[in-house]
């Protein structure tokens, strides 16, 4: 576990939500709300100092005098580092449940017992969470406790199926439970309960209907007044998401509802936070990148506070998920960057199957230390090279226009258009640098790539790379097609060739074989 930490949330730190194609909208409050955000980013010692002030407030009155006081006391404490520190927030809920055990309070171990199920499934500890709620025999939960029970399992369930890693089969089943328990969640707690409204809300919203959802976050909205400032920046994301999650239609109004849910959330110092995730995204999106980075590294301390491997874990899947469409959207925007796309696409590949093999593992996670390991260094190496190059094709770029820019400004069209004529030297170059940096990161990924495939050739037609070069233009196919990418013409568009000649190298390539295509297929796909 702790090595697919450590390689998501690597891969975490350019996280954003799915790019467009298009200028996300703004109004004419959003800038400013920004400039808010970022000015309470720099005041966040201020925010943790009075947190941190509360609870030791609330530490301070334990350990009570009353056997009703202790548990309260200890279950209070453990609310308010729900969101703050999961491990905190679970010591004092165990105490809770301890109180009332020794006490022979079951309602109050019951109602512990549930909001410690909450913790578990919010930290990805299914299974403990699981258990104890099997435990708890059906027929003797009933009130106010039976919506709490209903309400652990369909978050146990949304954390599932919402959850990194999980095998598509499992999360349609996992989604399937999640809307039965919601189903008797809602069929139990009344119909007034800001409960019953939220789950009526993305009910509907999951169901394409988009009005009747914003009908019941106004319900949510109109009592704002009662409402404590968490449950506020909850309803300000909900509306968000409605716009842009469920209808596709983000609207100025809805990016500043993002925006201004991320302020409270900084104020009230909450670590279990999504906002900043979606604001980093935005930021990004109008090109704030100095702005992004900031949020991204609120964001991501206040994650590992937090404590919570299932939320690191998300961050690394999403992050590997949207790398590559976010570089797709920079490099529509200037030619320029091809070259850096088709690295960044080869390497997410790479990282991807890395992490489908751990994935797929983890089972067996005690027999394949030394694979984790492995795949951690790659990651910790490579991941840093993206960043690298990415930093650099920014700052190549930048230098573009910058020149470019200043041409047209003192009226030098001619300097202007020489510097947007295209280089062939240039080009060479890059794909050059491409290709080795490629070759590169396969082989140390696959050191036996080489010896594999000369296995399976005939004794005199082995591959031998000169020594200026790492991999042949036919490792160089063989190794796109290990990595999952067979079509001939993306591998010639990838490889800055004909279609005619990855054809011809493929047929030769087979003529060459000493084993059966089959054979050969297999232990390229094994490697």
């Amino acid at each position: 576990m702790g090595k697919r930490l450590i390689l998501f949330v690597l891969a975490a730190t350019v996280l954003a939500f799915p790019v467009r194609g298009e200028e996300l909208p703004q109004t004419s409050r959003t800038g400013a709300l920004i400039r808010e955000l970022l000015t309470k980013l720099d005041s966040t010692d201020v925010y943790a100092a009075a947190k941190e002030k509360r609870l030791a407030e609330a530490r301070s009155k334990l350990p009570g005098n009353t056997v009703e006081e202790r548990y309260n006391l200890n279950y209070g404490i453990a609310q308010e580092f729900a969101n703050y520190s999961l491990d905190s927030s679970l010591f004092y809920v165990n105490r809770a449940i301890k109180i009332a055990q020794e006490n022979g309070l079951d309602s109050l171990r019951i109602r512990a017992e549930l909001k410690k199920t909450e913790l578990l499934s919010v930290g990805g500890l299914y299974a403990e969470a699981r258990e104890i709620l099997d435990s708890m025999p059906r027929e003797d939960i009933s009130g106010d406790l039976l919506v709490s029970y209903y309400k652990s399992f369909s978050l146990l369930y949304h954390e599932m199926y919402s959850g990194a890693g999980e095998p598509a089969d499992l999360k349609e089943k996992y989604r399937a439970r999640y809307t039965v328990y919601r189903d008797s969640l809602l069929a139990v707690v009344d119909t007034s309960d800001v409960l019953y409204i939220r789950n009526m809300e993305k009910k509907e919203a999951r169901a394409g209907n988009i009005e009747e959802a914003r009908r019941y976050n106004s319900l949510r909205f109109s009592n704002v007044g009662t409402m404590e400032p968490g449950a506020y920046a909850t309803l300000l994301y909900d509306r968000f998401l409605i716009s842009y999650y469920y209808e596709g239609k983000p609207t100025g109004e809805a990016m500043d509802d993002l925006i201004k849910s991320a302020i409270i959330e900084v104020e009230i110092c909450n670590r279990n936070i999504a906002s900043l995730l979606r604001v980093e995204a935005f930021l990004s999106n109008i090109n704030e990148v100095e702005s992004a980075k900031k949020v991204s590294d609120y964001y991501y301390s206040s994650l590992r506070k937090f404590g919570s491997r299932k939320r690191l874990l998300e961050g690394g899947e999403q992050a590997l998920k949207i790398i590559d469409r976010n570089y797709q959207l920079l490099l529509k925007r200037n030619g320029e960057l091809l070259v850096a796309l088709a690295f960044i696409s080869l390497l997410l590949v790479a990282l991807v199957f890395t992490l489908i093999v751990i994935n797929r593992s983890r089972n067996k996670i005690a027999s394949l230390k030394d694979d984790l390991e492995q795949s951690a260094r790659i990651s910790k190496n490579y991941v840093g090279v993206v960043f690298q190059l990415y930093s650099s094709y920014i700052k190549r770029l930048d230098g573009f226009r910058t020149r470019v820019h200043s041409s047209l400004r003192k009226g030098n069209v001619d300097q202007a258009l020489e510097l947007t004529l295209p280089s062939g030297d240039t080009a060479a170059e890059e794909r050059k640098e491409l290709f080795n940096n490629f070759d590169k990161a396969f082989v140390d990924i696959f050191p036996d790539f080489i010896q594999k495939v000369n296995s399976c050739l005939k004794p005199e037609e082995k591959i031998v790379p000169k020594r200026t070069e790492i991999l042949t233009t036919e490792l160089r196919i063989l190794a796109l097609i290990k990595l999952g990418i067979e079509d001939s013409t993306k591998i010639a568009e990838m490889l800055h060739c004909s279609v005619k000649t990855v054809y011809n190298l493929r047929s030769v390539l087979k003529a060459r074989l000493a084993v059966p295509e089959e054979e050969f297929q297999k232990v390229i796909s094994e490697l």
